[in-house]
């Protein structure tokens, strides 16, 4: 495997990254929400997501000129994306990813990082530092989802 490089999200990475959220989602969330659920979670508006990363502080991840994650941070310190190809699970792209985050929360004096984090990532947030606030049962399009309200001191 090649190094991992994250850089600052292009909006020409955009169809790139949407494929990775809609294949990751599928593949590796499955085992803790239902399909109904994952499908209304990647039936996404992509005019907002569009919005998201290019208003916000957004990187990706690359491998061998390879995409293979991204996250993006609000100028408040929300963490509000952040998927990891579903070939490069447990390979350490989060955590690249998760150091450009906190180094630019750091340069806007910012004193935490706040997510709303899946069932699936809290495990891993917490690995890295993260403490739930609180369990939250959010909805989508008459779906509910549970997430943790996490947050991160810096």
């Amino acid at each position: 495997m090649g190094t991992i490089v994250v850089r600052l999200f292009k909006s020409s990475d955009f169809p790139i990254v949407i494929q990775l959220f809609k294949e990751a989602v599928p593949a590796i969330n499955s085992r803790d929400y239902s399909s109904e659920q994952i499908n209304t979670w990647i039936d996404i508006d992509l005019g907002r997501w569009q919005e998201k990363l290019t208003n916000n502080i957004s990187f990706v991840a690359e491998i061998d000129a390879v995409i293979v994650g991204f996250a993006n941070i609000t100028h408040k310190g929300y963490l509000d994306l952040m998927y990891i190809h579903k070939d490069y699970q447990a390979r350490f792209v989060s955590l690249h990813l998760l150091r450009a985050i906190e180094k630019i929360a750091r340069q806007l004096d910012l004193a935490r990082i706040t997510t709303d984090c899946s069932i699936t990532a809290r495990v891993p947030a917490e690995r890295v530092g993260f403490k739930v606030i609180k369990e939250r049962i959010v909805e989508k399009k008459g779906m509910q989802f549970i997430v943790y309200y996490m947050e991160k001191k810096l």
